[in-house]
C-alpha cells in the first residue's frame, strides 16, 4: 500500500551571465590619443597613454568576475539552505506517512480487533515513497541533488503491506517460518468478529488456545496454518501454494526476504516469538471479553419463552425439516438455533445453578410448540435426580423419561437407539429416500435425545460413550439429534462426539479454560453468578452472548393441550425390560429350539429392539457354569435346564461321591445332563488329594462329553474355590454376585454388576437374561453301589482296625484270619492293617495276583502304596470300600452273610 505519487520541485539556481565582448572603441581611442600627443609633443612618454584603455578594461573585467563569483556563491548557499529545508519537509512527510500506514495496518504488537481490516503487515523494508524531486541541478549541487532524489524516492523502514491476500506460501528455516506465520495468524484473528474464527495450527503452538477463536492442532508441518470464519477462508498458510494468486515468501537465514511485490527489493519479515504471541493473544482475548461484557449489559435479565414465541409469528408444523426455534435474546435481538442447519447436535455446559436444565426444558417446549408429535419426538434422559424434565411428561411428543433412579433402564434405553437407527435406515430405504427431509410429513418423526448430566450417565455406563459416538455420526440424515448437557465437557465428551457437535452453548463456568474449550473464548467464566440463563452461544459460524429463555409451566400446559388429540407415534424406540418373574407360559411357543439347545428363559437385546430365547447347549457348546451369590437363583437356573432337557438328568448336590458317580457312570444310550448344584461346596468338602482327583475327573468328563453322552452344568457361589476346574467350563452365566470384585473375578464386565439384580436375572454373553421359573428342582440322583459279599472266596482286607473286622467276620460265620496267621492256612479272608500288609511282601504279592483286595477306612495314599496304582480313586461314602479287581478300583459296599 505505497503512498500516492507526488512531484516536488528542487531549489533553483540562476545560471551565471556570459562574459561580454571586448569594447574596441574604448581600446583603440587611448591608442589614437597617445599617437596624437606624441606627434604634437614629440615626447615618447606620451605613448604611455596608449596603455590606459587596456588597463581600464582589464580592471573592469576583473572586478566583474569577482562580483559574479560572489553572487554565484550566494545563490548556491541559498539553494543549499532550501534543499535542507526540503529534506526536513520530506522527513516530516515520511514520518506522517509511516504513522498513517501504521495506523491503517498496525504491526502485530499493536493489533486491535478490527473486522474491517483488509491489509496485511508482512514486515518492514524500503518501499517507494511516491515522491519525485523535479528540477535541474547546478554543477555545484549535482551530488547533493542526486542524493536528495534517491532519499526522497524511498520510504525507509516502512511497513511492507499487501491487500487482498488469503493464501501465503512460506519456505525457510522452521523457527523463522513459525515466527512469521504467528504474525499473520494474529492479524487474521484480529480481523474476525470475536468468536467467529477457527484456527488450525501445527503442534507446539499452544498459545492459539488463548485467542478469541476456536482452535485445533494439526500434525502437518510448521508452515501449515489456517484461519476460517464459518465457510469463508480468512487465511491459509502452506508450504506449497495451490493458487496462482498466492503470495510466496522465502525467508533467508539472515531474516531477510527477496522482493515481495510491494515495490521493495529486500525486506525484513515480521517475526513473533511464542511468548509474544501469547501476550498478544491474551490482549485480543481481553478486548473481545470487554466487548462481550459491554454487550451483556444491554441484555435483559430474564426472557420468557411465551413472549419470544409470540414474536416469531410462525405456524406450527408448516415445515417438517425445520428444527430452528428461538432460544433467547442477543444484542441484535432474538437468537434462533436450528439443529438441522447448524447442527446436527448440540452440547451445553454450565456449572450447577447456571440454567442447563431450564434451557433443555425451554428447547423441548419451543420445538413442541412448533411441531406436532408425529413430526418430532423426544427421549429425555435425566441423570440429576429425575425431576429436571418433570414439567414435560405431559407432552405427547415425549416418548419416555429415564433417570438415574434406574441406571440400568436408562442405559438400556440408550442402547436401544442403535436399533432405532437401523429402523430409520430401513424406512428411508423403503421410501427410496436418502434423507429424512425427502419423506413426507408424518412418515417418520424426528427424534431429539435430550440428556441432562451426560457425564453422570457415561460414568454409570461407560460403554454408552461408544453408543453416543455412533448416534452422533449417523444421526443427521436419519433425523436423530443429540442435545447433551454436562457441567464440564472436557475429558467426558469424546472426540468422536465432538466432531459432529457444532452448536455449543456455554453457561456460567468456573474456569476460563473450560469456556475456551467449549466456545473458543473465556467469556463464559466471567458471567456473574446471579445472571442465571446467561450464556455464550457458538453455532459454528459466530459466537455471541445471549440471555436464554425460560419456559413457564402455563406455556407447557397449553402446548400439551394443543396437541392432545393429534396422532402420536406408535411406540417408544425400546421394548419393556424383562419381567421380574418369567413363567413357562411367557416363553416362545416352540418346544425345542431349531438346531438343538435348551430354552431356559429370555435374553434382552436392546440394541436390536427385541428379545431372544435364552438358549444354552451344554452338550454341543461345552459345560455350563452358573455363578451367583446366595439367593441369586442358581438352583432356579439349573432347574430350568433340567425342565428343558429332553433326555435324562442327574441332579447332584454338594456330595463329592454322587458327583463322581454321576460323571463316571456312562449314559447307556441316551443323552444325559449332569446338574451339579453347589459344585464349589462339593469340592470344599473333599480333602486336597480327593479334590485334585475330582477336578481331574471333571475336566476329563467335560472333554469327553460328546463321546460319552454325559454333559455337565454346574452352579457355584464364586470362582475362587474352583481351582483348575474353572478352565474346563466353556460357557458361563453370571447371576447376582455378592460384590463387584467377585463379579469381575468371575469374568464379568464392570458395567454388568448390579447389586439389586433379582433372582434368576443373569448376564449371558454380554446381555441381560432371565431364567424361567419352574415348579421345583428334580429329586437328587442316587448313585448305585455294588454290594460285595465276602462269605466265600479268597479276599484280602486292608483296614486300620483289623481286630474289629476279624471279630465281625467271625461272628458272621466267615472264615477270617490275621495276616500273620495266614501262612498256617484255614482262612478265606486275610485281614491286616496297611503297615502289616506292606511288611509282608509275599502275601501282598499274592493278594495282588488274586485280584481281590478290599480297602475299608484307608486313605488314598495307603491305597496307592499297596496297589501301586496311579489312576484316580473314587470318593467313598460312609461304610463304603474300595475293591481292587483286575487292576481297577471301584466303590463297593461290604455285605456280610445273614
Amino acid at each position: 500500500m505505497p503512498p500516492a505519487p507526488e512531484r516536488i520541485p528542487l531549489p533553483t539556481v540562476a545560471a551565471p551571465e556570459r562574459p561580454r565582448g571586448l569594447p574596441l572603441v574604448a581600446l583603440v581611442a587611448p591608442l589614437g590619443l597617445a599617437l596624437v600627443l606624441w606627434a604634437v609633443t614629440s615626447t615618447p612618454t606620451m605613448l604611455l597613454f596608449a596603455l590606459f584603455g587596456p588597463l581600464v578594461m582589464l580592471g573592469g573585467r576583473l572586478d566583474g568576475a569577482r562580483s559574479a563569483r560572489a553572487a554565484r556563491r550566494r545563490a548556491i548557499a541559498e539553494a543549499r539552505e532550501a534543499l535542507d529545508a526540503l529534506h526536513a519537509r520530506l522527513a516530516e512527510r515520511a514520518r506522517q506517512q509511516l504513522e498513517r500506514m501504521a495506523a491503517e495496518t498496525p504491526s502485530p504488537d499493536r493489533l486491535v480487533l478490527d473486522a474491517a481490516a483488509r491489509a496485511w503487515w508482512f514486515g518492514v523494508g524500503d518501499i517507494p515513497s511516491g515522491v519525485e524531486l523535479v528540477g535541474d541541478a547546478p554543477p555545484e549541487l549535482a551530488t547533493e541533488f542526486a542524493e536528495a532524489r534517491a532519499a526522497a524516492a524511498t520510504l525507509r523502514e516502512a511497513p511492507v503491506v499487501l491487500e487482498d491476500v488469503d493464501e501465503v506460501q512460506v519456505a525457510g528455516l522452521e523457527p523463522l517460518v513459525r515466527a512469521f506465520c504467528r504474525a499473520l495468524v494474529l492479524q487474521a484473528v484480529a480481523r474476525c468478529t470475536p468468536g467467529t474464527a477457527r484456527v488450525t495450527a501445527p503442534e507446539g503452538e499452544e498459545w492459539v488456545a488463548r485467542l478469541p477463536a476456536a482452535s485445533s492442532t494439526s500434525s502437518a508441518g510448521p508452515a501449515e496454518w489456517a484461519v476460517e470464519r464459518g465457510d469463508e477462508r480468512v487465511l491459509r498458510i502452506t508450504a506449497a501454494a495451490s493458487g496462482a494468486r498466492a503470495v510466496r515468501v522465502a525467508l533467508g537465514t539472515d531474516g531477510e526476504a527477496p522482493e515481495l511485490g510491494a515495490g521493495c527489493a529486500v525486506w525484513r519479515p515480521v517475526l513473533v516469538a511464542r511468548p509474544a504471541a501469547a501476550r498478544i493473544a491474551d490482549r485480543l482475548a481481553a478486548e473481545a471479553h470487554a466487548a462481550q461484557a459491554a454487550a451483556g449489559e444491554a441484555l435483559p435479565r430474564e426472557v420468557l419463552l411465551a413472549e419470544l414465541l409470540a414474536e416469531q409469528h410462525g405456524d406450527a408444523g408448516t415445515e417438517q425439516a425445520e428444527t430452528g426455534v428461538p432460544l433467547g435474546v442477543g444484542p441484535d435481538g432474538p437468537v434462533r438455533v436450528d439443529l438441522e442447519q447448524q447442527g446436527p447436535h448440540a452440547l451445553i455446559a454450565g456449572t450447577t445453578g447456571s440454567g442447563k436444565s431450564e434451557l433443555l426444558v425451554a428447547w423441548v417446549a419451543a420445538l413442541a410448540a412448533r411441531h406436532p408429535p408425529d413430526e418430532l419426538t423426544f427421549l429425555l434422559v435425566d441423570f440429576k435426580g429425575g425431576s429436571a424434565f418433570a414439567p414435560l411428561v405431559g407432552l405427547p411428543h415425549v416418548l419416555g423419561v429415564v433417570s438415574d433412579l434406574d441406571e440400568h433402564g436408562a442405559a438400556r434405553a440408550v442402547h436401544s437407539l442403535r436399533a432405532e437407527l437401523r429402523r430409520r435406515e430401513t424406512v428411508l430405504a423403503e421410501h427410496a429416500a436418502r434423507d429424512i427431509r425427502e419423506l413426507r410429513a408424518g412418515v417418520m418423526p424426528r427424534l431429539m435425545v435430550m440428556v441432562d448430566e451426560y457425564a453422570a450417565l457415561v460414568a454409570a455406563s461407560p460403554e454408552l460413550a461408544a453408543v453416543f459416538a455412533d448416534l452422533a455420526a449417523r444421526g443427521r440424515s436419519l433425523g436423530l439429534h443429540l442435545v447433551l448437557g454436562t457441567q464440564r465437557p472436557a475429558g467426558v465428551v469424546r472426540d468422536a462426539v465432538l466432531a459432529n457437535v457444532t452448536v455449543r452453548i456455554c453457561l456460567r463456568v468456573l474456569d476460563a479454560g473450560e469456556s475456551t474449550g467449549m466456545v473458543g473464548a473465556p467469556d463464559a467464566a466471567g458471567i456473574p453468578a446471579e445472571a442465571r440463563g446467561r450464556a455464550v452461544l457458538h453455532d459454528g459460524v459466530s459466537r455471541r452472548l445471549v440471555q436464554l429463555a425460560r419456559a413457564e409451566p402455563e406455556l407447557i400446559a397449553r402446548i400439551a393441550e394443543r396437541w392432545h388429540a393429534h396422532p402420536t407415534p406408535s411406540g417408544r424406540p425400546w421394548l419393556d425390560p424383562l419381567p421380574d418373574v418369567l413363567t413357562p407360559a411367557e416363553l416362545p411357543a416352540a418346544e425345542h429350539p431349531a438346531g438343538g439347545g435348551l430354552m431356559v428363559g429370555l435374553v434382552d437385546v436392546p440394541e436390536q429392539q427385541r428379545r431372544e430365547p435364552f438358549i444354552v447347549d451344554p452338550a454341543a457348546s461345552g459345560a455350563l457354569l452358573v455363578v451367583g451369590a446366595s439367593g441369586s437363583g442358581r438352583t432356579t437356573a439349573l432347574s430350568a435346564l433340567a425342565a428343558a432337557h429332553p433326555g435324562g438328568t442327574r441332579w447332584v448336590g454338594a456330595d463329592p461321591v454322587a458327583l463322581w458317580e454321576a460323571l463316571a457312570t456312562p449314559a447307556e444310550g441316551e443323552r444325559m445332563l449332569v446338574l451339579a448344584d453347589d459344585l464349589d461346596l462339593a469340592l470344599a468338602r473333599s480333602d486336597a488329594e480327593q479334590r485334585a482327583e475330582l477336578i481331574e475327573l471333571l475336566t476329563l468328563a467335560i472333554r469327553e462329553s460328546r463321546r460319552t453322552g454325559v454333559a455337565l452344568a454346574a452352579s457355584v457361589r464364586g470362582v475362587g474355590g474352583l481351582h483348575g476346574a474353572l478352565a474346563a467350563f466353556e460357557q458361563r452365566v453370571l447371576l447376582r454376585m455378592s460384590s463387584r470384585e467377585d463379579h469381575l473375578l468371575a469374568g464379568g464386565e464392570p458395567t454388568g454388576y448390579r447389586a439389586d439384580r433379582r433372582p434368576g436375572s443373569a448376564i449371558w454373553r454380554g446381555h441381560e437374561a432371565q431364567f424361567v421359573l419352574t415348579a421345583s428342582a428334580p429329586p437328587p440322583w442316587q448313585p448305585g453301589v455294588v454290594e460285595v459279599r465276602i462269605a466265600e472266596g479268597a479276599w484280602a482286607l486292608v483296614t486300620p482296625r483289623p481286630d474289629r473286622w476279624l471279630e465281625t467276620l467271625r461272628s458272621a460265620g466267615v472264615a477270617a484270619v490275621a495276616l500273620e496267621q495266614a501262612a498256617a492256612g484255614g482262612g478265606t479272608v486275610v485281614v491286616a492293617d496297611p503297615d502289616a500288609w506292606l511288611a509282608e511282601h509275599l502275601a501282598l504279592g499274592s493278594a495282588r495276583r488274586s485280584g481281590r483286595i478290599l480297602f475299608h477306612g484307608c486313605s488314598r495314599a495307603e491305597h496307592r502304596t499297596l496297589t501301586r496304582a496311579r489312576g484316580p480313586v473314587p470318593p467313598l461314602a460312609d461304610d463304603d470300600a474300595w475293591l481292587v479287581e483286575g487292576g481297577a478300583t471301584r466303590r463297593v459296599r461290604i455285605v456280610l452273610p445273614d
